[in-house]
């Protein structure tokens, strides 16, 4: 193995070690923190929606318009936590000829189980709690992920072929 080959390993590997701490470390936030979080977030959205579209939302309808958009909201960042992990894994995956066959199937593994395990280390952490929905989307942000990694793979190698 070439030294590039075990650098680009390291690499791979050191990024998917940062991003499964990213995770920990927003799971691991209280309820409180976490909400407060998401939701200066969707204030913020209301506020662009209603400036751009010229809709001069007050107070009232900003904070209601963020209220509803908080759930949304943060299961989408959920999903997209976890297409990273398994694109990140994937990446991992893919530097070892001999898991290249099954590199996705291994990355979406991978990615499901953490966010079991995430879900669980909820379960410790003051008003917070672990739910077998939120593993599974989840599971289906990383699924999305490499839906995506996949088809731009595809394009990326139908363009290199040309």
């Amino acid at each position: 193995m070439t030294q590039i080959n075990k650098k680009k390993r390291r690499l791979w590997l050191a990024a998917a070690v940062i991003w499964m701490a990213l995770i920990f470390a927003f799971s691991h936030q209280k309820a409180e923190q976490s909400g407060e979080v998401s939701g200066t977030i969707t204030y913020r959205m209301a506020e662009g929606v209603s400036e751009v579209f010229g809709l001069n939302w007050r107070e009232e309808a900003l904070t209601e318009h963020a209220e509803e958009w908080q759930h949304p909201v943060r299961k989408a960042a959920h999903m997209t936590e976890y297409a990273v992990l398994a694109c990140i894994l994937l990446g991992n995956l893919l530097q070892y000829p001999g898991l290249r066959n099954r590199a996705y199937l291994w990355a979406w593994m991978g990615a499901a189980a953490y966010a079991a395990t995430d879900e669980f280390h909820q379960l410790f952490i003051e008003g917070r709690s672990g739910e077998l929905k939120d593993v599974c989307i989840d599971s289906t942000g990383a699924l999305i992920g490499l839906v995506v990694a996949w088809g731009l793979g595809t394009l990326w190698r139908g363009r290199r072929g040309r």
